[in-house]
């Protein structure tokens, strides 16, 4: 597809951080936009939908719809983990819900029946017909791989894998142990009224957005913002700054410290730092002195997402006497700054849609989000230049 929007637009959206400005309000609201980004951005890269760590055991599987695709996460006999086409392959009816353990997978709505590999077992009334090949009946399979034991999907065949773009922040958090860390709770996405890129995450609105939740839990006062950290690759759509705190072990509690154990590979310098990275289009993780929080979203439509947040830890840590009383309590107190984030996210998302919409001015602390701007931009020129391609290849065919 070519972009509706002209793609000189976005040329005031990148650049230095004195001049650019906020992307076109359009992009934020139009479907004809959408669908362009939608193959764009999220037809031709990696996107995370989950943490392998939720289903250890053999069956364990859990359920996502990603860009309309119903898709199954199973882990194998083998130990490995399997996404495939959560849709029966006789009336496409969805096969399973939410998440669990199962040896075995039937559609309801005729009682087809699917091995965990996605292999057709039995289709009543089929199964000894000779008209009917079993065993050519499977679900189809989706290309994933596992980064630091979070699920990566693409329906692009011939990307490069996830792990190689990742390789540099993988090195960067390797003391936090990410591979080995667990969730808190089981992820659960929950449906938000705003366009998937007004979750871009900057540090500019905390100190206002949150002057009341966050920044009495958390001493902002001698602290310091790394927007150079060493895991920056914007290119790469890695975007990164890190909170950096001349005291050690501070969280957003209501002690103003940690409440679980430090990880314990952590050096002095990593003790002292919140570390932000956006992995576009749709994961943050927040590494913390004693966790590491992800969110992940997904887009639904032009003006809506679904969002989800979980918080992992150590198995020592989840394992504690107390820990789940000291979570809940740590999850309540910061339950005002995501009921703000939810407010600001949804009146933005009905903002775009004003005659008088902006393209509004960035400020120094925002250059996260033009870094994430000029990726973006990058992918939409990147399609927009392969539809001009095609399109003259085309017409040249045509041509007498």
């Amino acid at each position: 597809m070519r972009s509706p929007i002209p793609l000189e637009e976005f040329d005031a959206s990148c650049g230095d951080i004195d001049d650019v400005v906020s992307l076109p309000p359009t992009a934020f609201t139009s479907q004809e936009f959408y669908d362009f980004e939608l193959d764009a951005v999220f037809g031709h890269e990696w996107l995370c939908i989950g943490r392998a760590t939720d289903i250890p055991k053999k069956g364990d599987y859990f359920t996502v719809d990603a860009l309309g695709e119903q898709l199954l996460v199973v882990r194998q006999a083998d130990g490995s983990v399997r996404v495939q086409s959560n849709v029966c392959r006789h009336r496409a009816m969805r096969i399973a819900t939410g998440s669990g353990n199962a040896r075995r997978f039937k559609c309801d709505y005729h009682s087809w029946v699917y091995g965990l590999d996605g292999e057709l077992q039995s289709a009543p009334d089929l199964n000894e017909n000779p008209c009917f090949v079993k065993a050519s009946v499977k679900l189809p399979q989706v290309r994933s791989e596992i980064w630091e034991n979070f699920v990566f999907i693409t329906f692009d065949p011939d990307i490069a894998p996830v792990s190689s773009r990742l390789s540099n922040l993988s090195a960067y958090l390797a003391n936090w142990g990410l591979s080995e860390l667990k969730s808190a709770s089981p992820q659960s996405f929950f449906p938000v009224n705003c366009n998937w890129k007004v979750f871009g995450d900057e540090c500019y609105h905390c100190a206002h957005l949150h002057s009341k939740s966050w920044c009495p839990m958390y001493d902002t006062a001698s602290e310091r913002i790394d927007y150079d950290c060493q895991s920056n690759e914007p290119e790469k759509g890695i975007i990164a700054y890190d909170l950096v705190s001349l005291e050690k072990d501070l969280s957003p509690t209501r002690t103003g410290k940690n409440l679980q154990p430090v990880l314990p590979g952590l050096t002095e310098d990593q003790r002292r730092r919140l570390v932000y990275v956006t992995v576009a289009p749709n994961l943050l993780l927040i590494a913390m002195p004693d966790k590491v929080k992800y969110f992940m979203w997904l887009p639904t439509s032009p003006t809506t997402s679904v969002f989800a947040a979980t918080w992992l830890y150590p198995d020592s840590t989840l394992q504690k006497p107390g820990f789940t009383e000291e979570w809940e309590m740590e999850v309540a107190d910061l339950k005002e700054v995501m009921v703000e984030d939810l407010y600001a996210w949804e009146s933005v998302q009905t903002g775009m849609s004003s005659r008088t919409a902006p393209r509004g001015r960035y400020a120094p602390s925002e250059i996260v989000l033009v870094r994430l701007n000029e990726w973006l931009i990058s992918k939409y020129r990147e399609a927009d230049s392969k539809a001009r391609e095609e399109a003259g290849m085309a017409l040249t065919s045509v041509q007498p």
